[in-house]
């Protein structure tokens, strides 16, 4: 994972506003890499293995609340320029 190009896109991100968001949400990407066994760029490097990362994750996340699959997804963003979509509107 590129942490401080991350970094800087959570940074310009309007919807986060303190630094412990951030950090918050660097931290929950790092626990994602490890859970997954896998570096984040290979991951979010095609929509397939970001929906079985996606699934994979839903099983150590409470189901209402999903902090690592976010971070996930922020970092796919970041390193796509685009939003991944709702895993009930994949068409993979």
């Amino acid at each position: 994972m590129d942490e401080e190009g991350f970094r800087k896109s959570l940074e310009d991100d309007e919807g986060i506003s303190s630094k412990k968001a951030i950090t918050s949400r660097l931290s929950r990407a790092r626990k994602a890499e490890n859970i997954l066994d896998m570096d984040l760029d290979t991951v979010v490097s095609s929509d397939f293995a970001m929906l079985e990362a996606m699934e994979m994750l839903q099983d150590y996340e409470d189901p209402f609340h999903n902090p690592m699959q976010n971070a996930v997804r922020k970092y796919y963003k970041f390193r796509n320029g685009k939003e991944f979509p709702k895993k009930r509107d994949c068409k993979i």
